[in-house]
């Protein structure tokens, strides 16, 4: 676009000189450079802070590794690479026997525990019977002793009396045993849940809508959670990441309009939206280590990133990962020469079946 502004530059003063005749001096000569000069430069300052480009941008989409929680071999492949799936879509499953054993063993725990808490309490209420039995017989010996003394030995009530205290006893120990088996039903239900949750994930499901990548399993594999059985790309979500100089961000702000070209998709313009500049570099950032910084590796690229979200969710899906392309983005300043990035954009939709840009690295 500078060059059609020069081109425009040049044709004018042809016109001056050549159309009109006009003779030149050196003071016109001068003068016409230095307005060229500062109305291109005025021009091409007042757009790049009003509607800045950048021909370095990628779309990004989350990727997250198949890790498989537990290890086993695999019995049977469900998901074919790059095959669209959707979220808890069955991908692979693990030999489960392993672990169905380990559920059964938790189960006959956890029943054997509650057959104790059953027996626990039922010693219990026996105990509180015979408490109760114990201390009748213990009140109808005392009352008896006042009321007659020689009606009762003494020997007699000592027995009653004694015979209430081992009930009471009991009752104690019967009740710590009932609390006892109580406290170890929470700990066996906890290793019957671990147990069912290990035997559901020996079927590994889609974490979202996407598809499979760099998929290697087939039945017979052997996977452990030391090692990765594909990579799942979530297509649930899109965005682009594009670069652009640090003072060309003066003016941007979260909502700003966008125009999207991507090489995969020659001829084609999209929509998006500005979510957030990302007001952040490496070049900033210093590794903790015990040696002094070298101040001739201290510096920044004058770069900054911008995250931008396509207006149509449904195109954006659609769109493959790690695109290249170029994005213009349209501040609230300087609207009247926003036309220039537009007439830009458009030449590179056109130019894009022929020219990509591609970015050296």
């Amino acid at each position: 676009m500078i060059a059609l502004l020069i081109i425009i530059y040049t044709a004018v003063v042809v016109v001056v000189f050549k159309v009109l005749r006009i003779k030149p001096t050196p003071f016109l000569v001068a003068g016409i450079l230095l307005v060229g000069v500062l109305a291109l430069g005025g021009i091409v300052v007042v757009w790049t802070l009003s509607a800045p480009i950048s021909s370095k941008l990628v779309t990004s989409q989350y990727v997250t590794q198949l890790v498989p929680y537990v290890k086993g071999q695999v019995t049977a492949v469900h998901a074919q690479a790059n095959q669209a799936m959707k979220k808890g879509d069955l991908l692979l499953e693990i030999e489960p026997a392993p672990y169905q054993y380990a559920v059964n063993q938790a189960q006959a725990a956890l029943e054997q525990a509650k057959a104790a808490l059953a027996n626990a309490k039922a010693s219990l209420n026996k105990a509180n019977a015979s408490d109760d039995l114990a201390k009748t017989q213990e009140k109808i010996a005392l009352s008896t002793q006042r009321a007659d003394a020689a009606a009762i030995s003494v020997l007699k009530v000592a027995e009653a009396t004694q015979t209430r205290a081992e009930a009471d006893a009991a009752v104690q120990q019967a009740e710590a045993t009932v609390l006892q088996t109580q406290s170890n039903i929470p700990a066996v239900q906890a290793q019957l849940d671990d147990a069912l949750f290990n035997l559901d994930q020996c079927k590994m499901r889609a974490p979202s809508d996407g598809y499979v990548v760099n998929w290697q399993v087939q039945p017979g594999t052997m996977l452990t959670s030391a090692s990765a059985a594909g990579t799942f790309i979530d297509t649930s979500s899109i965005f682009l990441a594009a670069v652009f100089p640090q003072n060309y961000l003066t003016n941007v702000e979260p909502g700003n309009d966008v125009e999207v070209v991507l090489d995969p998709y020659p001829g084609r313009i999209f929509t998006a939206k500005v979510d957030t500049v990302i007001a952040a570099s490496g070049g900033g950032q210093f590794t903790v280590s015990g040696s002094i910084p070298n101040a001739a590796n201290i510096g920044s690229y004058g770069l900054y990133a911008v995250k931008i979200l396509f207006d149509d969710a449904a195109v954006a899906r659609n769109l493959s990962l790690g695109s290249g392309g170029s994005a213009a983005i349209y501040t609230t300043h300087g609207k009247p020469v926003h036309i220039i990035s537009k007439v830009t954009m458009r030449m590179k939709k056109w130019l894009a079946y022929v020219v990509p840009s591609v970015q050296s690295q």
